[in-house]
């Protein structure tokens, strides 16, 4: 900093960005040259980054999960009794499965910040096959694709398909970069 003369630095990026400035910021003690103005913009599909409301490129993805999910479930509309695992990006942030579940409309919506076990799952199973005996015959499950370490995103298709066996089958989607 001291040989490229640079007086100030406005940071975009992320979680590690966030990271590394913290690191300058603290390193100030020890050196005079990052005695500088630091800003950061947050740049970030997760919006995973302290203090900030939101993040450039959350709203992209999340637009990106809701018209994907519309699409998913248009595509069944002539089909009864059918349930979505669709798998989001965001880390170990939830933010992306959660807004992207509330506007999408899922039954549910499994993240890292609120831990779930079997009986949880169980009992959105049960749900979704009272659901299934209404007039709404579709079912929309968002999981976070860090939401649990054993309870995959494969796992959990795996025990809707049994367990809904005969009431309603499963269809699952990973979205994966198409959100970037």
């Amino acid at each position: 900093m001291r040989i490229h003369n640079i007086n100030a630095l406005l940071v975009i990026g992320g979680f590690e960005a966030y990271v590394g400035l913290l690191e300058l910021s603290s390193a100030r003690d020890k050196y005079a040259e990052f005695c500088v103005p630091m800003v950061m913009i947050p740049a970030t599909v997760s919006n995973n980054i302290p203090g900030s409301d939101l993040s450039i490129g959350s709203d992209t993805a999340l637009n990106a999960i809701t018209d994907t999910c519309d699409r998913i479930k248009q595509s069944a509309s002539g089909t009864k009794r059918r349930v979505f695992i669709i798998e989001t990006m965001g880390g170990y942030c939830g933010y992306l499965a959660t807004v992207g579940g509330l506007a999408a409309g899922a039954d549910t919506v499994y993240i890292y910040e609120e831990p779930f076990d079997i009986r949880d799952l169980q009992a959105n199973v049960e749900h979704l096959t009272q659901k299934m005996k209404t007039s709404i015959q579709r079912g929309l499950v968002l999981r976070n694709e860090n939401c649990n370490e054993n309870f995959t995103t494969d796992f959990i298709y795996q025990l809707y398909s049994e367990e809904g066996r005969g009431v309603f089958d499963c269809r699952k989607n990973i979205l994966g970069h198409m959100q970037q």
